[in-house]
C-alpha cells in the first residue's frame, strides 16, 4: 500500500500541480501559508509544529514551502534565513525522527551560472543569498546522513491565466499593449510545471534517493524564447525588447547560465518532457480563444 504524502506549500505553482499529480494514487495532505485554498491546511515554517499534522501513515514530505523571491531574500536576510534554513531544518529533523523521507525542492541557484549544463555532482557555488540557503539545506541533508530526495527543477512555467512566468507573463503583457523586456545574455531551460510534478511522482514511486535535475533538455535566452513563442502563435506585433539581465537591477549578482543537465533523471526513468510547442498550443487555447 502506498504511503501518504505531506506536501508543504501546496498552494504555490509547483505545489498546486504536485498536489493534483500525487493525489491520483495516494492520500496527500497539502498545506498553505498565505494563499489559502480549499482543502489545504495552514502551516507556517516559522511557528507551526510539523508534529501537529496527520503523520501516522506518511512516508514522504514534499517541501515546496519557502521564501523564493531572490531580491526579497536579500533585503530581508534575517527573515529569509529563519524560513528557508532554520524552519526547514527544524521540520526535517522532526521528519527524520519519524522516518519520513523529505523531498526537498532546491534550485539551480546553488550554482554560480558561469558554465551552465550543471550535473548533480558539480560543485555548488551560489552567488545569491537564496541560492546559499538552498545549498545549506542540501549540505545539511548530506552531512546528517538523512534519507532524502533532492530535486532541482529548471525554470518552471505554467500555461494557465494567473501562472505568470515566462510565456503566460509575456502574453498577458502583449494583450495589455505593453513592451516585453527580455534578457539575451541569460541562458535557462523552460520546464513545464506539470512535467516537474510528473517527474517528482515518478521518483517517489521509484523510491529514489539523492539529487536529481528535473530540467527541460534544451536551453535558450529569454529573448530567444519570447521571439519563438510569438512567432509560433503568429503574433507579429509583439514589442519584444532585447536587453541585458543587468538592466533589471537586481540586488545581488544573478547567475547567467542556470540550465541543468537532466541526463541522470531521464536515463533512469525514461521520462519524456513535454515539447514546448504543445505548451504553446495550450496557452493559445487558454488566452487567445478566451480573448
Amino acid at each position: 500500500m502506498n504511503k501518504d504524502i505531506l506536501l508543504l506549500g501546496a498552494s504555490g505553482l509547483i505545489g498546486g500541480y504536485l498536489f493534483e499529480e500525487l493525489s491520483r494514487e495516494r492520500r496527500v495532505v497539502g498545506t498553505y501559508y498565505k494563499n489559502k485554498k480549499q482543502g489545504l491546511v495552514h502551516f507556517d515554517l516559522l511557528s507551526s509544529d510539523i508534529r501537529s499534522m496527520p503523520l501516522e501513515n506518511t512516508g514522504y514530505c514534499v517541501m515546496c514551502s519557502a521564501m523564493t523571491k531572490i531580491d526579497a531574500c536579500a533585503e530581508n536576510s534575517s527573515v529569509s534565513h529563519r524560513i528557508n534554513v532554520d524552519g526547514v531544518k527544524r521540520v526535517i529533523e522532526k521528519l527524520s525522527q519519524r522516518r519520513i523521507v523529505p523531498v526537498f525542492f532546491s534550485s539551480a541557484s546553488v550554482f554560480d551560472g558561469v558554465k551552465g549544463g550543471y550535473k548533480e555532482e558539480d560543485i555548488k557555488n551560489p552567488t545569491t543569498l537564496y541560492g546559499g540557503q538552498k545549498a545549506d539545506i542540501e549540505d545539511f541533508l548530506v552531512s546528517e546522513k538523512i534519507d532524502s530526495l533532492i530535486i532541482r527543477p529548471g525554470k518552471v512555467f505554467g500555461v494557465k491565466s494567473g501562472e505568470g512566468v515566462l510565456f503566460t507573463n509575456w502574453l498577458e503583457k502583449y494583450l495589455r499593449g505593453e513592451e516585453i523586456k527580455c534578457a539575451d545574455d541569460e541562458q535557462l531551460s523552460p520546464t513545464y510545471v506539470r512535467d516537474v510534478a510528473r517527474g517528482t511522482k515518478e521518483l517517489i514511486d521509484r523510491d529514489a534517493r539523492g539529487i536529481y535535475h528535473l530540467n527541460f533538455p534544451e536551453h535558450m535566452s529569454r529573448y530567444q524564447m519570447a521571439a519563438f513563442f510569438f512567432s509560433y502563435l503568429k503574433i507579429k506585433d509583439a514589442r519584444i525588447k532585447r536587453c541585458s539581465i543587468d538592466e533589471f537591477h537586481s540586488i545581488e549578482k544573478m547567475p547567467r547560465n542556470t540550465f541543468l543537465d537532466s541526463t541522470k533523471f531521464v536515463g533512469e526513468t525514461g521520462f519524456e518532457f513535454t515539447p514546448l510547442e504543445r505548451c504553446y498550443d495550450e496557452i493559445r487555447r487558454t488566452f487567445l480563444y478566451r480573448s
